[in-house]
């Protein structure tokens, strides 16, 4: 396999939601003895989620699209191995796929205009365009677990999916803004290393060898570590639960939740941007975040002070606020691993972006408040400034979305290979039970 095979099934930019769904199920018509397209549950605001599958052999996959909705590459993967699987039958001999076509609907139909024309986008149209949930609204991260029982609808149709087929290897497709490939797993699984490392060089792309996602994770293998695992039930597990509160997550996710029945849950992330190697001391890196913490705070005291408004925008402009002393603290105690990050410049825009968003959403119902108009030149601002910051630091590169997306595909086929040989997984404890689909 080289990368052309899969650059002939990716298009120039990731679909629309529209288009994912015209897209499998044009794949299910045309190979119905193959496939069965079929709703696993709906969304919080009512949107179907879909899955293809595709019987084979007794190894069971399941492959999940968008598992965060500012990260559209996996929506790309998903139709593409559908009609790669449809079309080569010897991928299906020892393997059963389950492909969920996006796992947070909602969250893609507030995100998917910013990659609707050019692909990628430029810094400064991500960021306008950004919406990501706080932890608590993403289906990725509300599995159930011992300090967490509020589980989403969505998290709801996905554990159906895994109790009921009980994977082998769950592939939940993540990106990142920029940088190069990595993965976290559910366990250290001693083939992945070295099928990351192929396949980046394959698609040339380089593998980061210290993430930001990663500080303090266990590694086992040049870009691949362990997931930390959900919060003790001694915690409230609330994320952010107040403005001066470090963050912590929310519940477990669609890997920890395979791995209860023996499987691998496999986390690869992609970037969107090729980027060059930023230069920032630990304590340049600490001065960055901490202006941008004192900054979100007066923008978000001003929000707050012209509108009680709490749209979903502003609550997560406050969840990211909440995140930068977790990031200080990371630097604070890894120095070496933690300077040079990426997201020290990219989480300050992202929660800018967001109370832009919000900004919007008050002027559209009061235009005529100067104070309002104010507050979102001031917001604009800001944004503007640290977009041109990182552009300038990171030098972004577009990526074709083949590469990407072609090596993520890839990967889901490579470690569907190495696992379709293992021994059907032992069921674990059983999480929060969710209600029959509909």
């Amino acid at each position: 396999m080289t990368p052309e095979t899969f650059a002939l099934y990716i298009g120039d930019r990731p679909p629309m939601l529209e288009e994912l769904d015209q897209e499998l199920g044009k794949t299910a018509a045309e190979h119905p003895a193959i496939c069965t397209l079929r709703e696993i549950g709906r969304s919080r605001e009512g949107r179907p989620m879909t899955m293809l599958t595709m019987p084979g052999g007794p190894s069971h996959v399941l492959v999940i699209g968008a598992p965060h909705p500012n990260e559209p590459i996996g929506l790309a993967v998903i139709p593409a191995l559908a009609r790669y699987l449809a079309e080569h039958p010897q991928a299906r001999e020892e393997v059963s796929w389950h492909l969920v076509g996006c796992a947070d609907p909602d969250g893609v139909a507030a995100n998917q205009d910013w990659w609707a024309t050019t692909w990628p986008p430029t810094l400064e149209d991500y960021h306008r365009g950004l919406y990501r949930p706080v932890a608590a609204a993403q289906p990725e991260w509300t599995f159930p677990a011992p300090a967490f029982d509020a589980t989403l609808p969505e998290t709801c149709a996905l554990m159906r999916v895994i109790d009921d087929v009980r994977p082998a290897l769950t592939v939940s497709l993540h990106g990142s803004d920029s940088g190069g490939v990595w993965a976290m797993a559910s366990r250290a699984e001693p083939a992945l290393p070295q099928v990351m490392a192929d396949l980046a060089a394959r698609y040339s792309l380089r593998v980061e060898q210290t993430p930001s996602d990663c500080i303090g994770l266990p590694p086992f293998g040049a870009g691949a570590y362990l997931l930390a695992p959900p919060a003790p039930a001694e915690t409230d597990g609330s994320p952010g639960g107040g403005d001066d509160r470090e963050w912590e997550p929310a519940g477990s996710s669609s890997a920890h939740y395979t791995a209860r029945h023996g499987g691998l849950g496999l986390f690869p992330e992609v970037p969107m941007w090729a980027s060059a190697p930023i230069r920032l001391s630990p304590q340049e890196a600490i001065g960055v975040l901490e202006d941008a913490r004192h900054v979100l705070g007066d923008l978000i005291a001003e929000y707050a002070a012209a509108s009680d408004e709490e749209s979903v925008f502003l609550t997560s402009a406050k969840e990211i606020r909440s995140i930068i002393p977790l990031m200080i603290r990371q630097i604070q105690e890894n120095p070496e691993a933690g300077r040079d990050q990426d997201l020290v410049l990219l989480v300050p825009a992202r929660a800018a972006g967001m109370l832009l968003r919000h900004g919007d959403q008050l002027l559209s119902a009061t235009p005529d408040c100067e104070q309002l108009q104010a507050l979102r030149t001031k917001t604009e601002a800001v944004l503007l400034s640290w977009c041109h910051r990182a552009e300038k630091a990171l030098r972004p590169r577009p990526m074709p979305l083949s590469r990407t997306a072609g090596y993520q595909a890839e990967m889901v086929l490579a470690m569907a290979g190495v696992l379709s040989t293992a021994p059907p997984g032992t069921p674990g404890p059983k999480g929060r039970a969710c209600p029959a689909a509909p």
